[in-house]
């Protein structure tokens, strides 16, 4: 009896030595994505929430625009790393005067760009309107090089419209 234990007992060695490091792969490799997903999801919030807060005024005078909308997106962010990420692409666009109701005749507008204050026929109100589009990729951190999961990128493509001082409409998309 003691001749089968010492077999027995040598492949359940070689079973352990095969098995733990796959186990461990596992357990890291999903860890790894999970965090992935949750840093694609913290930039898309990120990104629109730069969008809502992004000086357009700013950005028409800005030298390095896409350092501009960088640092936008940078003092929107909760926990991203400035060395990972990359904006390119910066478009701003001036969507023209869009003009708003026409008010009663004698209301009082105060709003800036109104135009025929004091008609007896009534007030058109006119706001600008900016539509401002980037691109970002940003390298997702990695806790371990897991083949497959490591230095992962992912892009996005930013676009918002800003009507009177306010976003109106921010979407991120791939």
């Amino acid at each position: 009896m003691r001749g089968r234990r010492a077999p027995e007992r040598g492949s359940e060695i070689v079973q352990s030595v095969v098995a733990v490091p796959l186990v461990l792969l596992v357990v890291f490799a999903t860890v790894q994505a999970g965090g992935m997903m949750l840093s694609v999801n913290r930039l898309t919030a990120d990104l629109a929430r730069a969008c809502r807060q992004m000086d357009t005024a700013g950005l028409a005078f800005a030298v390095d625009r896409e350092r501009f909308v960088a640092d936008e997106v940078l003092g929107a962010a909760t926990q991203l790393k400035p060395d990972l990420l990359t904006v390119s692409n910066v478009r701003s666009e001036a969507l023209g005067a869009v003009q708003g109701a026409r008010l009663a005749p004698g209301a009082t507008s105060r709003a800036a760009g109104e135009e025929g204050a004091g008609a007896g026929a009534g007030i058109v109100q006119r706001t600008d309107a900016v539509r401002v589009s980037f691109d970002v990729r940003y390298e997702l951190p990695s806790l371990m090089a897991v083949p497959g999961l490591a230095h992962r990128t992912i892009a996005r493509h930013v676009e918002c419209e800003q009507l009177a001082g306010r976003i109106v409409e921010v979407e991120v998309g791939a």
